[in-house]
């Protein structure tokens, strides 16, 4: 049997995460999903269970595809007033959030390790990677900027390995650069580290929404939806091929890592110089780790 730390205990952790974020939770002590700016809708309830030992961590909230367009349209009528936001303002709630995570580090580390089956040190490094990363953004998103304009409601679909330093970290610079953001949770994990974290988002006064469900029976509402400006997805290549081809139909934006191919295709592009110089470095870099 595997020693637990007490503070490491899972009722511990749960009961913890209930007083740090009370908001999510029903009367039942059912998650909930972040929608039209509160917590609402427990869903139907999918089994959830931790990689380390197989125990029940609860249900994941699972919603239909009436349910998420419904949290899509909301999302995108934040988008407008979001946009109008001086610079400064949602630098100041950026980082205020920023904030409230660095004290919840240890709190959200022990939860990705019963969620994914995260080390401890690996789980640090995957929040800290997200703060840092945002707050590199924060100090640099003007001159980034220039006179480019939000795109609207970004909508975030990404795998389960990395919901901090991947997910969450995108969230939060786009939410920097003016633009509203739904994200839905992925099923294998990382669903109580992101409602903490989205939780203490929307405290801070962004606007960001979470949901849960089966990927393809919301693509509909995330992908194919014309309140979606701009998609940002991380998974396999194959759900990423058919999101590029309906994507590309529709002449949406979108963002692709698929299996670590981080470039899937560039189109409205205009700083290829730019781009050129940025890949050289790239694959500098990679020369100079290979012959380190």
């Amino acid at each position: 049997m595997p020693i637990i730390a007490p503070a490491a205990e899972w009722g511990s952790l749960s009961a913890r995460l209930k007083a740090e974020a009370p908001e999510a939770f029903d009367s039942e002590g059912r998650v909930l999903n972040l929608m039209e700016g509160v917590w609402k809708e427990p869903g139907f309830g999918r089994h959830y269970e931790s990689s380390i030992d197989g125990r029940s961590l609860g249900r994941i909230p699972m919603i239909d595809l009436e349910t998420a367009r419904t949290a899509v349209k909301f999302a995108k009528s934040e988008a407008g007033a979001w946009a109008q936001v001086e610079l400064d303002e949602r630098r100041r709630r950026v980082n205020e959030c920023l904030d409230v995570l660095k004290k919840h580090k240890e709190l959200i580390a022990l939860l990705l390790m019963w969620e994914i089956g995260k080390p401890h040190a690996q789980a640090m490094t995957d929040i800290e990677r997200c703060i840092s990363g945002v707050e590199w953004y924060v100090e640099n998103i003007e001159g980034m900027l220039g006179k480019r304009q939000p795109l609207g409601l970004i909508s975030n679909i990404a795998s389960w390995n990395y919901p901090m330093s991947v997910l969450m970290h995108s969230v939060l610079v786009q939410l920097l650069a003016g633009n509203t953001t739904i994200s839905k949770t992925p099923t294998d994990g990382g669903l109580y580290a992101l409602t903490l974290a989205h939780a203490v988002a929307r405290r801070c006064g962004l606007p960001v929404s979470l949901v849960s469900g089966s990927g393809g029976q919301l693509s509909e509402a995330l992908v194919r939806n014309e309140f979606v400006d701009c998609l940002a997805f991380v998974g396999g290549k194959t759900n990423g091929g058919v999101i590029a081809s309906t994507l590309y139909d529709e002449n949406k934006r979108y963002l692709l890592e698929m299996e670590g191919v981080n470039t899937y295709g560039v189109w409205k592009f205009s700083d290829w110089a730019g781009l050129g110089q940025q890949l050289k470095k790239g694959f500098d870099y990679g020369k100079q780790r290979c012959t380190a």
